[in-house]
């Protein structure tokens, strides 16, 4: 009865961790990658992933120029590290924590 009562907790731990994570394949471009959900800046090696909803209403980001984010909403602008520096969102962008399989080349995120 112990083994069920263990087994059953450790696969209810693994279906809650598997069910707050996204997966993505690890194929960006170098630059900025707009998804529904996110905003994908890759540099080189270097990869940060943002959620797409504005700070201010949550309206969806989905434009950018010259490495600027830009809310089609009310025109709040945030840098390429989710920094806004114009308003009238007051907060930056959600930066997401990550990692990557290297051996399946994906991206995980925790969500």
């Amino acid at each position: 009865m112990l083994y069920f009562w263990n087994n059953l907790i450790s696969n209810l731990k693994a279906f809650n961790r598997n069910k707050n994570q996204i997966v993505l394949p690890n194929d960006f471009p170098n630059g900025i990658t707009f998804s529904e959900q996110y905003i994908i800046v890759k540099r080189n090696e270097r990869i940060k992933i943002f959620s797409s909803k504005c700070t201010h209403l949550g309206c969806r980001i989905n434009n950018s120029l010259n490495d600027v984010f830009i809310c089609p909403c009310h025109g709040s602008k945030f840098n390429s590290d989710g920094e806004v520096f114009k308003g009238p969102a007051m907060k930056n962008l959600n930066e997401l924590k990550f990692k990557i399989d290297k051996s399946k080349n994906q991206i995980i995120i925790y969500t």
